[in-house]
């Protein structure tokens, strides 16, 4: 694979979008995690992280984790 400019992959479990919370407790849904990564996928890896574990805490407020979470993030280029 040749990749011109960076190139940031992200692999993730169904964990994060099929989680409860937000204010009217429903999932935060794939629309959702797809937004963010595209909002941060030029921040550098450890950043992104932090953004990660803070929206999903943000969401899930005092809901309970129901599932596994996986992300799992790699730039190449």
């Amino acid at each position: 694979m040749v990749c011109e400019e960076p190139t940031t992959f992200y692999l993730f479990s169904d964990g994060y979008p099929d989680q409860f919370g937000g204010p009217e407790g429903r999932k935060f849904m794939l629309k959702r995690l797809k937004e963010l990564f595209l909002e941060m996928h030029r921040l550098p890896m450890d950043t992104q992280a932090e953004i990660l574990n803070q929206a999903l805490q943000n969401w899930m407020g005092n809901e309970r984790q129901i599932d596994d979470i996986l992300v799992m993030g790699f730039r190449l280029g």
